[in-house]
């Protein structure tokens, strides 16, 4: 059986989610990070995992970890619903899901850390604001994005939506002001109102 490492409020969250997508059995090993003596430091879980971060899988003996590689290797593998059914759709779930890595998720994280997770002592508003500064242009090219389709996938709600929303449940999860954004906040509500969604964002407690 698939096993799944890591906490729930973490972005083992994302992996979770999917696996509820797509009628995936899985086992959700439970593993500590960000505290003292974490066992994501263990020389065990560094075995499965060299850079010390959730999630990691095991899936009957395959392992790998980064948690938007791990669901793209689970969609296809599993055959998953929200699998692109042409070359074009993979193309645009590609794309979405390079974009949303490499320009959203570190200045949104920014954001999400400086004025929600960090306890307010540890916040620094400069660093919120630069995050910020960097995320509202990224956020308007979704933006305009669902604005023309009301989807991100190539021809429905698919591996590309996914992906994103389940990023950007970090938007969700701080109360983030999405007004400037009507497509994107109305897309981004609809995605966490899925059944599955639903499921996983409880397991999150």
């Amino acid at each position: 059986m698939l096993k799944i490492y890591g906490q729930a409020r973490s972005r083992a969250f994302r992996v979770m989610w999917l696996c509820k997508e797509s009628n995936i059995s899985y086992e959700h090993i439970p593993v500590t990070i960000h505290i003292d003596n974490a066992q994501a430091k263990e020389p065990w879980y560094r075995e499965l995992n060299p850079n010390a971060r959730i999630p990691t899988i095991d899936d009957d003996g395959f392992v790998m970890w980064e948690s938007s590689a791990i669901n793209l290797y689970l969609a296809e593998k599993y055959a998953s619903p929200l699998w692109p059914t042409n070359t074009q759709g993979k193309g645009r779930m590609l794309q979405w899901a390079f974009f949303i890595a490499n320009d959203v998720e570190g200045p949104m994280i920014m954001v999400f850390q400086n004025r929600f997770a960090f306890p307010p002592e540890k916040r620094v508003a400069a660093i919120a604001d630069e995050g910020e500064k960097k995320m509202l242009p990224r956020l308007a090219i979704i933006e305009q994005a669902l604005a023309a389709k009301g989807h991100l996938g190539y021809e429905r709600w698919d591996m590309a939506d996914f992906i994103a929303s389940s990023v950007l449940y970090s938007l969700y999860a701080m109360k983030y002001d999405l007004s400037a954004f009507p497509h994107l906040d109305a897309w981004l509500k609809a995605s966490l109102s899925r059944p599955a969604a639903i499921e996983a964002i409880k397991l999150r407690g």
